[in-house]
Formats: C-alpha cells, sequence, structure tokens
C-alpha cells in the first residue's frame, strides 16, 4: 500500500480505540443537519459530527437516515457523547413520505438504490425544513455560518462544486446539458427549504436513473440539473472537493487554505481519517491508557 494509505489504516485504528466523552450543549441552530450511513461507516460519522461540533458555534438539529443495516437502538448506544437528541429515520420512512408526495417513481428508486434514498431523503425532507444535507465523508474545520448564509433565503437548490464531471452523459444530455460544462457539481452537501426541482423534470429522471440502481453518477446528475437549471453552487471556500492529495505523504491543510470543510470522496477516506486524527490531537489527549474501543 501507499504509505498515505498506510498512514490512514493507522489512523483508522487509532481512532476505533479512541472514545469522545459526553459535549456540553451548545446553542441551536434553525435548520436541520440531514445526513446518512450504512453500519460498516460509523467511524467515519461520528468523526465527521464531532468535527462539526468542534468548529461550529451553532448546533443544528441532527437527523441521520438509516440504509437499514442498523436500528434507532444501536445508533443511540453509540452517538449517546452528542450533547441533544439525534433524530433517526428508517429507509421505510422516506420511501413513505416519496409516495406522500405523489412521487412513487422516488419511493421505488430509493428502495432499490442508496442513492435514490440520498436523493429521496433530500428532496421530502426540504420540504418540510430548510436543511443542510451532507454526506458523512465531510469534516468540518472551521464555523461556516456566514457563508451558508441565513436558511430563510434557502428556496433554491445550491450544492458543491468541483472539478471532475462525475455525471451520466447520456441522462445530462436529454436533460440538461449545461451539467457537463464546468463548473461542475458534486452532491455530497445541499441546502434548501422547497421543491428540488419541477416534478415533470424529476419523475422523468428518476425513471431513467432507476434503471442503474449502482450508479452513484445518475443522482448526481439529478441533484447537478436541479442546480443548474433553478439553484446555485455554494461559495468556494464552503467545502474543498479535489484529490490532488491522495497519494501524498502531507495532506491539504483546510485551515490555512481557508475551507471550512471537506468532501473526501471515496478513494479518499484514507485522508479522511489521518485528518479526523490530527483534529482529535488538537482538542484531546489520547485517553488510551484508559481502554476501551467505541465505534
Amino acid at each position: 500500500m501507499n504509505v498515505s494509505v498506510r498512514l490512514g489504516e493507522i489512523a483508522h485504528n487509532i481512532l476505533s480505540r479512541w472514545p469522545i466523552p459526553p459535549q456540553r450543549p451548545k446553542p441551536t441552530a434553525h435548520f436541520s443537519y440531514l445526513t446518512m450511513c450504512d453500519r460498516a461507516h460509523w467511524l467515519m460519522l461520528r468523526e465527521s459530527l464531532f468535527s462539526l461540533y468542534s468548529s461550529w458555534t451553532l448546533l443544528p438539529e441532527i437527523t441521520v437516515v438509516s440504509d437499514g443495516s442498523w436500528t434507532a437502538n444501536e445508533f443511540a448506544e453509540v452517538f449517546a457523547w452528542w450533547p441533544a437528541l439525534i433524530t433517526v429515520l428508517t429507509r421505510q420512512q422516506i420511501c413513505d413520505a416519496a409516495a406522500a408526495a405523489d412521487l412513487p417513481e422516488l419511493a421505488d428508486y430509493a428502495r432499490e438504490s442508496i442513492w435514490g434514498l440520498e436523493l429521496a431523503t433530500v428532496t421530502t425532507q426540504a420540504k418540510q425544513r430548510a436543511l443542510l444535507y451532507a454526506d458523512a465523508d465531510i469534516l468540518w474545520f472551521r464555523d461556516p455560518a456566514l457563508l451558508l448564509g441565513d436558511p430563510v433565503s434557502w428556496d433554491k437548490p445550491r450544492a458543491l462544486r468541483e472539478s471532475n464531471c462525475h455525471q451520466r452523459r447520456e441522462m445530462a444530455l436529454r436533460h440538461c446539458p449545461e451539467v457537463l460544462e464546468p463548473p461542475f457539481v458534486n452532491a455530497g452537501m445541499v441546502t434548501l427549504h422547497g421543491q428540488l426541482m419541477p416534478s415533470e423534470i424529476l419523475r422523468s429522471m428518476v425513471q431513467e436513473a432507476s434503471l442503474h440502481p449502482l450508479d452513484s453518477s445518475c443522482q448526481q446528475t439529478i441533484i447537478a440539473a436541479a442546480v443548474k437549471l433553478g439553484g446555485e453552487l455554494f461559495p468556494e471556500k464552503l467545502s474543498l472537493v479535489e484529490f490532488d492529495d491522495v497519494f501524498r505523504f502531507r495532506s491539504r491543510n483546510m485551515k490555512t487554505e481557508g475551507y471550512c470543510s471537506r468532501h473526501y470522496v471515496h478513494w479518499m477516506r484514507h485522508v479522511l481519517y489521518r485528518d479526523a486524527l490530527r483534529l482529535r490531537f488538537h482538542l484531546f489527549p489520547w485517553p488510551y491508557s484508559k481502554g476501551g474501543r467505541n465505534e
């Protein structure tokens, strides 16, 4: 393995043995922070939420969607360190919400695809309240409040920019060719309070995406189309989505570069654990002598 990957494995192992003590409450932000995760990536989600707690002045209400691999009771035990209630939604609840919104195609897509579940989560929950959806593979390094703006203004979809065009080309050409032109859209973080996109376009794109349930580019193409047709991109410094240091000994420093967060897409996960470990060392001594393992 490359040295960066080996260091990531070491960091993962250390973090898995390093529990987070209960944290003190903070004032509440007036929006919901929505994410989703499978059981295998709870450690990643834990470090993501801890980085949020450490860097944000106001804490949003946290909602986590289960893909079906874990229950609310299991989750509550591992994430008991969070200083407020974490709401858990099941896959079935999201599917029911999509069906109730007269989007049966989206409900079917969510049942068959993890990417469909993510899309249905954003689409249905944003109709109820202002939300920031963020993938579990995001770490926070500074408070994003100024860049996010007032949740009252989140009536149009906003998403991240990236240099890579991860879109399903034939779907894009049929529905929104603009997504194939830079700046490209990354669906790992979205703010919205209202409708993602017109229902007829959403239904058509979802029907096509359902034919490829394992292809993440379908869901990303739908989010990108929503942003290009009626939304906008986040300010550049809200989050970094780049891959140039994936195999470097030293990863990029988000604090010195002025980024609020970083999205570590799937081939960057070893860098996430390295950076998460660095954040932990800045905040806590390592209580390894006390023993215990926390997933």
